[in-house]
This record gives structure tokens, C-alpha cells and sequence, in this order.
């Protein structure tokens, strides 16, 4: 095992440790299924590759991660401000605050691209775990029902963690030198960076507060190739870099929620839906890392009569560097008329340009995403029927990337549909969220991908956790 598989796999059962002790110590139901799953999930090796060939990962720290959950991606990546009581959504940290049961959720995605210049093109599967989370209130909702309390704030905490950004790609091209001599050149690249996230909330009143702080780490490697096909004698070249990355991460978030039909909601004899509008503000600090890359550049030939001959250029382990990924900005709101409907804009801002990186030295720009979306349910206390009860889903975004070629930004816009499947397991509420994100990414006339991407979220949630028990 590579010291970074190992380091992944410690940093999993830890956090699979940790979350065993807090069910020893809190709950009270028998919940030894979800947390068998749970530990099992905890020992897994996320993949951030998942086979895809993606020639725009070659920039940067590859392509990046959303931190939103499935179900909030299925509405456009509106999760500066949506708040669902029962859904994580650790893109704002101060959600966790709202929370009435404790919710564990994976997420699952696969994208079929197909990528094309001006004289190719291919079409690929491939597919990636999404994150594995898990939030609770640290006050539960059910304890001020029975005890006849009113709380005067709500404490929420999560964990999680995610792939952070990938490098995937295996590129060729076929060339000659002016002497009439074929080569192919050949850039490849895997790996990629990972988050593990500890989030805190705290709510009073209309307002909320919360925080995520974390690890970063991964790894990233890439190869420049040449290699001639018509001299055997001949020199073929090898570069390669890879380097690991480690820091600090955190995040924090604000919540404004205001009912603007108080009157009706508070006079019984109306039974009015609540109609509210939700503000949230993001701001994700400068993240510094450290860095440890390694440098191995040879001129490899193979002859009949001597087999294998190598001539080291420059050869270089353990280099120390730095880096500082860039600051992030997010505002958004949604309104909401009770549980029926909600609709939302998002907007986000990433200061790229502050971009540092000793182990690959690259300039980038700020980059501007813009979302849209909404869901609706046609009956949500329907008693018939599931498709009545659930929550449909539609979005629209228009999004820059940090990256350019030869002066050309990489642009993106693309419509998600989602379908949220309230599910009854022993007593308790699930949710089953599915859905669809079809777009577009190019650089101008250079290089055009187009995708269709499915994502699968699944949320289990337990309303025991942290109760009181009282004796009649």
C-alpha cells in the first residue's frame, strides 16, 4: 500500500471510530445495520480517477468538485441558501443548525461524455462516490415537545468527506520531426485531492451561524511521453511530476430565515403554510498547503542487442514547496411557501487569479457560477400515493473555469432534473434522490465536451438521536 492510500485509509477509520463512539454514547434505537454500512463505507478508497478521460483535468489541480448534496445539485447548485430539515448541505455549514433528525447521506454520480477537436472525438463512461456525510442536532427537536421547552437556539453538527478536485487523463498524438521521423507524444495524468470536514451551527432566532474546518490531502501525477516508432535506437523521452498536498481547510456560513406571513401561521383557526425566504452568504479563506513533489526525466531507448538503455536528465525526491488555493464567495435566495414549492438563485465567485503553486506553477482566473432552480411537490401530506409526496426538481447554471488555452476561457452551462422518493424504512423517514445534469463545457472552437451526468443521494434519517427518555 502507497503512503497516501495509507494515509486515506487512516483518515477513514478514524472518522468511522469517532461516529461509533457517538452512537455507544447517544442512541438509543438499534441501529447496528446503518452503522455496519457505515464502518464499511469508512474503510473504502475513494477513487476521484473513476476511469474518465478528461483533457480539461490537466490544468489547475484537475476538476473540481461540487460541495453541494445530489438533491441540491439537481436544482442547479443552489446551496448558498436551500435549507432542508431533514438533507444535509454542507456548502453552507450554517444549515447543519437547522436539522430535526440526524441524517447520514451518500452520494453517487456517472457521467457519459463525449469529447471532440477539430479532428477527433470519443465517447466514455464513468462513474465516482460523490461523499459520504453524516449530521445531527446536538439539541433533538423531540426533547422540547415532550419537556414543553422552548429552546432558545439549536446546535447542529457534521462530518463528511469528498473528493476535492481529479486529474484524469491519457492523451496522444502522432508527429514528425523535420527529418521525416515518426514519434508520439503522450500526456497522461491521475490522481487527485481530497476533503475530510468536521461542520458546527449554532441558530438563535432567525439567524444562524456555522463553520466547517477540515484536511486536505491527496495526491497528483503526470507524464509527458515521446516515443519514436520507426528508429529503435532512437531516444524516447520521459517526464514526470507528481507531487502530494496537505493543509488546512475551512469554510463558514451565515443564515437569515424570515416567515413573511407570521400573523397567518400563528392563528390556528387559518392553518396557513408558511411562506419564508432564506438568505445565505458563504466565504471560503485562502486554503495554504504544503507540498512534496518528486521529478524523474529520462531519455529511454531500446536496443536488439543491449536491451533497455536509460540516460537520467534530472532526477529530484522530496522537493518542498507551498501553495494557496484561492478565496471563495457565495450568495444566495431561496424563498419557500411551506413545504409544497421553493425557487432560488445562487451566485459564487472564485478569486483563482491568487492561485499559487511551487509544484506546478500555473496562472488562472477568477471564475464566476451562476445557478437557478427549484422544486415542487403536487401533495406533500398525500397519504396515497409516494409520486404525490415527492419532490421534482429543475435547475440552470452558467459557470467559467480558472482555466484558459491559448487565451480562451473553459466555459460551462448545463439544466439538471431531479426526482426526491420519500421512502418508509422501520418507522423512519429516507430519502431517495435522482437525477440528471446535461450540459455542455468548451474552449471556443478548440475543444467541446458534452455530457450527461446521473446522480444518486441517498439519505437515511434518525429522529432518536440525543432524545430523553421519560418515564410515564
Amino acid at each position: 500500500m502507497t503512503k497516501a492510500k495509507a494515509h486515506k485509509s487512516i483518515v477513514f477509520n478514524i472518522f468511522g471510530a469517532f461516529l461509533a463512539d457517538v452512537r455507544s454514547r447517544y442512541s438509543s434505537l438499534n441501529m447496528n445495520k446503518l452503522f455496519a454500512w457505515l464502518l464499511i463505507l469508512s474503510g473504502m478508497q475513494l477513487s476521484a480517477q473513476g476511469g474518465i478521460n478528461s483533457p480539461f483535468s490537466r490544468f489547475g489541480i484537475g476538476d473540481l468538485n461540487s460541495e453541494s448534496p445530489m438533491h441540491v445539485r439537481q436544482m442547479g447548485g443552489l446551496g448558498a441558501s436551500y435549507i432542508d430539515l431533514f438533507q444535509l448541505n454542507f456548502d453552507n455549514p450554517a444549515t447543519l443548525s437547522h436539522l430535526q433528525s440526524a441524517a447520514f447521506d451518500i452520494g453517487l454520480d456517472m457521467k457519459r461524455s463525449s469529447i471532440s477537436d477539430k479532428d477527433n472525438s470519443s465517447t466514455q463512461w464513468s462513474g465516482n462516490l460523490g461523499y459520504l456525510a453524516l449530521g445531527f442536532p446536538l439539541r433533538n427537536p423531540y426533547n422540547a415537545i415532550f419537556s414543553q421547552e422552548d429552546y432558545k437556539f439549536n446546535w447542529g453538527m457534521g462530518f463528511a468527506i469528498m473528493p476535492n478536485s481529479s486529474v484524469s487523463y491519457d492523451i496522444s498524438r502522432s508527429d514528425e520531426t523535420t527529418g521525416g521521423q515518426e514519434f508520439v507524444r503522450n500526456f497522461t495524468g491521475t490522481g487527485g485531492s481530497y476533503k475530510a470536514i468536521w461542520g458546527n451551527a449554532i441558530k438563535y432566532g432567525d439567524f444562524s451561524l456555522g463553520a466547517n474546518i477540515g484536511w486536505l490531502f491527496g495526491k497528483l501525477n503526470y507524464e509527458r511521453n515521446i516515443n519514436f516508432t520507426s528508429e529503435l535506437s532512437a531516444f524516447n523521452n520521459r517526464f514526470s511530476n507528481s507531487y502530494t498536498m496537505r493543509g488546512f481547510y475551512s469554510k463558514f456560513g451565515f443564515m437569515y430565515v424570515g416567515v413573511l406571513n407570521k400573523k397567518e401561521v400563528h392563528d390556528k383557526t387559518v392553518r396557513a403554510a408558511p411562506k419564508s425566504v432564506s438568505v445565505g452568504l458563504t466565504y471560503k479563506p485562502s486554503l495554504s498547503f504544503n507540498t512534496k513533489a518528486q521529478v524523474a526525466d529520462l531519455n529511454v531507448a531500446n536496443v536488439l542487442s543491449f536491451g533497455e538503455l536509460s540516460d537520467t536528465l534530472n532526477f529530484a525526491t522530496d522537493q518542498l514547496g507551498s501553495g494557496a488555493l484561492p478565496a471563495e464567495l457565495a450568495f444566495g435566495v431561496n424563498y419557500n411557501h411551506g413545504i409544497k414549492y421553493s425557487v432560488g438563485f445562487d451566485v459564487r465567485t472564485t478569486y483563482w487569479s491568487k492561485y499559487r503553486n511551487d509544484a506546478n506553477p500555473e496562472v488562472l482566473d477568477n471564475t464566476t457560477r451562476i445557478g437557478f432552480g427549484g422544486q415542487f411537490r403536487p401533495n406533500p401530506t398525500s397519504l396515497n400515493s409516494i409520486f404525490a409526496r415527492s419532490s421534482y426538481r429543475l435547475g440552470f447554471y452558467i459557470e467559467e473555469d480558472p482555466r484558459t488555452l491559448n487565451n480562451e476561457k473553459i466555459k460551462s452551462y448545463g439544466m439538471t432534473l431531479g426526482l426526491g422518493l420519500p421512502l418508509a424504512w422501520q418507522q423512519k423517514l429516507s430519502n431517495l434522490n435522482i437525477g440528471v445534469d446535461i450540459g455542455n463545457r468548451s474552449i471556443g472552437d478548440l475543444l467541446n465536451e458534452n455530457f450527461a451526468k446521473i446522480t444518486f443521494g441517498f439519505t437515511f434519517n434518525e429522529r432518536n438521536w440525543f432524545q430523553k427518555r421519560y418515564l410515564n
